[in-house]
């Protein structure tokens, strides 16, 4: 099917392939797209809470839990009463996850040279700084008050937007 010339539809169509990609890739790990969203997502915030987690991936906590609760029964992902709120819960990823972050790790490599065949260093560095550059526009432009609803397909509510920040790097 041909790509309509749209920025966000280019943008758009290319995370789909990435992540289907990906995705096939962490299977072989044993892990569905939730899970190495979550894990991922731990690894990146440890000691946040199951709210916080889930408001980063724009799903709810509902759907969250399900997902933490897989990944504690499999003791890749711990909870931990947070010291001054009994009430709540801190996220971390366990040391058993380490072996299963790092084949990640090699995956989203091997997946980015893929996608980046044939550029130069400088078309890359290129293409980072005018990544960054729309991320800021995002960032920067009012948000609208809610987002869609998570891929899971099984809750009827929209989340509340929270601001978005960018990641360094």
């Amino acid at each position: 099917m041909p790509v309509p010339p749209s920025a966000g539809f280019q943008l758009s169509w290319i995370a789909r392939m990435l992540r289907t990609r990906f995705d096939a890739r962490a299977r072989t790990v044993g892990l569905t797209r939730a899970q190495w969203t979550m894990i991922v997502a731990v690894r990146l915030s440890e000691g946040a809470t199951q709210a916080e987690v889930a408001s980063h991936l724009e799903i709810n906590s509902v759907t969250a839990g399900r997902i933490i609760d897989r990944l504690q029964a499999a003791e890749w992902i711990e909870r931990r009463p947070d010291p001054v709120d009994r009430r709540v819960n801190r996220l971390y990823v366990t040391a058993k996850a380490a072996p299963v972050l790092e084949k990640l790790s090699v995956l989203g490599a091997e997946e980015e040279e893929v996608s980046l065949a044939g550029f130069s260093a400088e078309e890359r560095d290129t293409l980072m700084r005018l990544l960054g550059r729309i991320t800021d526009n995002l960032v920067a432009a009012p948000a609208p008050s809610l987002l869609p609803i998570d891929d899971c397909g099984d809750e009827d509510e929209a989340i509340p937007a929270k601001p978005l920040t960018r990641a360094v790097g």
